[in-house]
């Protein structure tokens, strides 16, 4: 008879028995294998080659001869259990050759079945205990094999993923530092996987070749991740330059910072704003361009565009992208701020009423107290003028607004408090000499809106 035929014969025998106590057994053996299968894949009892059922009938047989069961039953789970002890090694083998992770805990699984039958078999006339207590050896030395080698194949998987992941993020070179941190990350990770795998594992080869090639991989990105942090050095000095007004000096800096890392948006907008102080506002857009061609998201570059737009005279212009700075920055004040201004230039004094309340809001959220007082003096400016209605004031120029508080419009500027992008995923640096990996994004000490020119 064949090997399915018994396992029917078992069945029709144990029938009784699993109505009492399968329930129970069932819960313990299906929690059991849910832990061992891999998250998304097929119940590996639903499958015709599956040894599960041979594990679950051996199990129930085996409780059923502990309280008082059919002896015949358990005496035909224990030579299955013998029979198995004795030929599972070869398939143990040949799934291992494949590296195939759900074969290797199916036969983790058999083997620790057929290890708990065999521990439990009596030294009793019937029962073949001596054979079983022989072959208990072998089977618990494969367990200890089939885990080192499961252990093992798993973590060379993961590792395989990582460097996967890794070379991808750096495709299409060259890159901000924080694309060169996350793969080296990734990098670092998979080396740590790979050097834990025991050399007496059948993956062993195949991790150490991997192991030579991915640490190569890391020697290359930490030379990119040298470069792009000099890049950064350089990007910082030019945004210090920046704040202390000396633009053709940042400008150099700038340029160095390009030449070395030319993905990095925030040199960009800082040459943006040297050429916009220096009154070269269509460079500057040139270079606001760019920035936004590397990072789509980036507040700081649509804000800082909208002020050399409005400055050129396209309100217009400069209201769509103080528009596309908010969408990316809700709490962007400085942009609530200059918005309000282009709206007012447009003839829209509600809508620029509503953004310079919540400009004030912002900065008084923000503990801001100067471009909040700042906020708060053109609102009350503006109520004052909607209160007395008065011709002139409906007809005034909007640089004449500030000159009503009897402030030269050329001596007006607004104080910007140094900023962190949330886009460079960086802080300010202080001392601008150091190379560090967090980027400063350069920020203007005055505001487009309010500085002195002609208007149209």
């Amino acid at each position: 008879m064949g090997q399915q035929g018994k396992d029917l014969e078992i069945e029709l025998e144990l029938q009784q028995l699993r109505q009492a106590i399968a329930a129970p057994l069932a819960e313990q053996l299906a929690q059991t294998e849910a832990d061992d299968r891999p998250e998304g894949s097929p119940n590996p009892v639903a499958s015709p080659s599956s040894r599960k059922p041979k594990a679950f009938i051996a199990a129930i047989a085996l409780l059923g001869f502990v309280v008082g069961g059919s002896a015949i039953a358990a005496l035909k789970v224990q030579q299955w259990a013998l029979t198995t002890s004795t030929t599972i090694g070869t398939e143990i083998e040949t799934a291992q050759k494949t590296l195939n992770i759900d074969f290797l805990k199916q036969h983790r699984q058999t083997l620790q079945t057929a290890t708990a039958i065999l521990e439990k078999i009596p030294n009793l006339p019937g029962f073949n205990y001596q054979q079983a207590q022989a072959n208990l050896p072998q089977l618990r030395s494969l367990q200890t094999t089939v885990q080192l080698n499961l252990t093992a194949t798993e973590r060379l998987k993961l590792a395989e993923t990582l460097a996967m992941e890794a070379a991808v993020l750096v495709q299409n070179p060259p890159h901000p530092l924080e694309v060169w941190a996350k793969a080296r990350e990734k990098w670092q990770e998979a080396i740590g996987h790979l050097q834990s795998i025991s050399p007496d594992s059948i993956v062993s080869s195949t991790a150490q070749q991997k192991l030579s090639s991915y640490q190569t991989n890391l020697t290359i990105i930490n030379q990119r991740m040298a470069t792009a942090q000099k890049a950064v050095g350089f990007n910082n000095r030019g945004a210090a330059e920046i704040s202390k007004r000396d633009y053709r000096r940042a400008i150099q800096y700038f340029n160095q910072a390009i030449a070395l890392n030319a993905s990095q948006p925030e040199a960009y907008i800082g040459q943006g704003i040297a050429y916009s102080e220096l009154g070269n506002n269509l460079q500057a857009i040139q270079h606001y361009d760019k920035a936004i061609q590397l990072n789509p998201n980036f507040a700081e570059a649509y804000y800082n565009r909208g002020l050399s737009h409005y400055e050129l005279g396209n309100e217009e212009k400069a209201l769509e992208d103080y528009n596309l700075a908010i969408q990316n920055q809700p709490n962007y004040a400085q942009a609530y701020l200059e918005r309000g201004g282009a709206h007012y230039a447009l003839k829209d004094p509600s809508a620029a009423m509503a953004d310079f309340q919540q400009a004030a809001q912002l900065f008084s959220q923000q503990g801001d107290t100067q471009n909040h007082k700042l906020a708060q003096k053109i609102i009350d400016y503006l109520q004052a003028t909607t209160e007395s209605n008065s011709d002139e004031s409906d007809q005034a120029d909007y640089q004449e607004c500030w000159d009503a508080w009897g402030n030269p419009c050329n001596e007006i500027h607004y104080y910007v408090p140094p900023r962190t992008s949330k886009n460079s995923g960086g802080v300010n640096v202080p001392n601008p000499e150091e190379n560090s990996n967090s980027i400063r994004t350069p920020s203007r000490t005055r505001g487009g809106s309010f500085r002195s020119r002609r208007r149209r």
